[in-house]
């Protein structure tokens, strides 16, 4: 028989476990429970949601398959929020793969999904992010839920600016933001808000961009999200940045500065003293000591952060503070880090482009600050041939209005003063040259004038830059002028005849436009015009031809593109230009009535262009604001 003591234990342990497994299923019980106050708790406490949520992180087992990714997906959302975006991603990746285990898809395999996403693309990872956004957007599609189907075209709209495909984030996010109007949440409506704004202001739309940011900022304190409310407000305060609006700008970080708190995330500081630094750095009475001290402040946060953007602008900014404060050899050393980090700048977008072209110049500045005359002259030479290729394949369009009818006038008259300084240069190198016989002197003054021929250089290519864009460009509009877009279109249309593609041709004319001129001026007339050019032409393709047939007329040449697809983008752009903001008095709305033909036995272009009016006449008969297509 067993000792007494055995039994005791034996009892006791058979107690324990049964203790243990009512735990467990109480905790069980409880998890739905939790999630929903973690789900509102995180909207204002982090850390005691992410507490309360690592609770039940030792009985994931015995939760169900949808418990499971309620855990990991709200584990991803805090740990976002945090900006710890490698975490993020590899939360997600375990819910991702416990919910193979589903024999049906789940919306919150959609929602995992776009949060592995974001985590690539914080990371910098834009090809990764957009492969897992598409694959989310795909799951909410096939279960028809409309939040989540907004959510991954705001993403996917995001992707499209972030790689310069503004006519496919216009079109994307315009769906989202729709669809968030037909529902009642106030998260998916600022987010959407927030992400046009963004796109209105890479178009340098400020004042659209500003009106999007306020009402996103609205929603989301309805929605009580104060930290997504605050990065409502940064954007806010960026714009006014852009604007040259610095001391509301600052008015604005101080706003955040003033409310934020322990959840705030470091991202966010980083990027509010980052803002400060820059604000006071360009205002009227630019104050280089403070603009200094916030930066020291920003550096404190971007240790903490994993965004590859926020370190590249960090070093920027402190590069140029570094300049002002006549810190040479600390520049060079920002500017060194900036370079490691952009190795393959040819890669990027564009405007990453730009900024890089910038930093690069300021490199050669330093080195002129320095004396060292040439390196100087070299690195400015790299300039001119970076500046070379990052504009040499820029179509004709231009996001303003542009005023180019003095610069042709005078275009020829500076080629021939300027070709007169290069002689001059040229003449003094020489006699340089020939008079100075100590080295170290006939460097310097070499260096010297280099750097002034490379001066001369560059205003020589930026003249030959303006006398073919005033060639080629609508001064009015910044569209291609008629001669422009009828030697492009023929160009296509020829190549369509002999390779027997596609060809499409769009005429837009602007209803009611003489009424305008006469009733409200001719100014008035001209930045009607200027706008409804800016809407069409970014709604167009990079190949496409988009440009200025006659007074109101707008005729946009689609390589290519079958009748189907012109009609789509036809209809694009109608909806746009209706659907536009107009802030002129007396204007609420404008309308274009647009005609549309293809190529089929035409044996000259000018034969497809009639067939193209005769389809905008036909529009305009059957009452305007229309598309007619042959």
């Amino acid at each position: 028989m067993p000792h007494a003591s055995q039994i005791v234990i034996s009892i006791s342990l058979f107690l324990m476990s049964m203790v243990a497994v009512a735990q467990k299923t109480i905790d069980i019980k409880k998890f739905n429970l939790v999630a929903e106050q973690v789900t509102e708790l995180k909207k204002t406490d982090l850390v005691l949601s992410l507490k309360q949520l690592t609770t039940f992180e030792n009985v994931l087992s015995a939760l169900t398959v949808e418990q499971n990714l309620v855990y990991f997906k709200l584990l991803a959302e805090i740990q976002i929020e945090q900006n710890r975006y490698s975490a993020a991603k590899k939360t997600a990746n375990e819910g991702l793969i416990i919910g193979r285990r589903l024999a049906s898809p789940s919306i919150l395999m959609s929602e995992l999904l776009y949060l592995r996403g974001f985590s690539f693309e914080s990371l910098g990872n834009i090809p990764r992010a957009t492969k897992e956004y598409k694959k989310g957007l795909e799951v909410a599609e096939s279960l028809h839920n409309k939040i989540q189907v907004a959510l991954g075209l705001i993403n996917l709209g995001a992707i499209a600016y972030l790689t310069d495909n503004y006519k496919r984030s216009l079109v994307l996010l315009n769906d989202a933001y729709n669809i968030a109007g037909q529902t009642d949440d106030e998260e998916l409506k600022g987010t959407a808000n927030t992400e046009l704004g963004i796109l209105y202001s890479l178009l340098r739309q400020g004042d659209q961009s500003m009106a999007y940011y306020q009402q996103s900022y609205k929603h989301f304190k309805k929605a009580g999200l104060l930290l997504s409310a605050h990065n409502s407000l940064h954007n806010i305060a960026i714009t006014h940045i852009r604007e040259k609006r610095y001391e509301q700008a600052i008015t604005v970080f101080k706003t955040i500065i003033a409310e934020s708190n322990k959840d705030t995330s470091s991202d966010s500081m980083f990027t509010v003293y980052s803002g400060m630094a820059w604000a006071h750095l360009k205002k009227k009475d630019s104050n280089i000591d403070a603009a200094h001290q916030y930066l020291l402040l920003a550096k404190q946060y971007l240790q903490f952060t994993e965004k590859v953007d926020y370190r590249l602008q960090f070093y920027f900014d402190e590069a140029s503070v570094l300049y002002k404060l006549e810190r040479f050899d600390e520049v060079l050393i920002s500017i060194a880090r900036i370079e490691k980090i952009l190795v393959n700048h040819e890669d990027m977008p564009k405007r990453k482009r730009k900024g890089y072209v910038n930093i690069i110049n300021l490199k050669a500045k330093v080195f002129y600050k320095q004396e060292k005359f040439k390196q100087a002259y070299e690195t400015k030479s790299r300039v001119i041939a970076l500046t070379e290729k990052l504009y040499e394949n820029e179509d004709n369009r231009s996001i303003a209005q542009v005023r180019l009818k003095l610069e042709a006038e005078q275009a020829d008259k500076q080629n021939e003063i300027l070709n007169n300084q290069k002689s001059r240069y040229e003449a003094s190198f020489n006699e340089a040259k020939l008079e100075n016989e100590e080295q170290r002197i006939y460097l310097i003054i070499s260096a010297l004038l280099a750097l002034a021929f490379a001066w001369v250089l560059v205003k020589l290519i930026q003249s030959q830059k303006k006398l073919k864009v005033a060639l080629n460009v609508d001064k009015l509009t910044g569209t291609a002028n008629r001669r422009r877009l009828m030697v492009k279109s023929q160009q296509a249309f020829e190549l369509a005849k002999v390779k027997q593609y596609h060809l499409s041709l769009m005429m837009i004319n602007i209803d009611h436009f003489k009424g305008i001129n006469d009733s409200l001026g001719h100014s008035i007339g001209d930045e009607v015009l200027a706008k409804v050019a800016f809407i069409g032409a970014n709604m167009v393709r990079k190949n496409d031809v988009f440009g200025r047939f006659s007074g109101g007329e707008f005729m946009v040449c689609l390589p290519k593109t079958n009748l189907k697809l012109a009609m789509e983008t036809a209809e694009c752009i109608r909806a746009a230009i209706n659907e536009h903001t107009w802030q002129l008095n007396n204007i609420e709305k404008i309308s274009v009535s647009i005609g549309v033909a293809t190529l089929t036995d035409d044996s000259e272009l000018i034969s497809l262009v009639k067939r193209a009016e005769e389809q905008l006449y036909q529009a305009k008969a059957s009452g305007k604001n229309k598309v007619c297509a042959q």
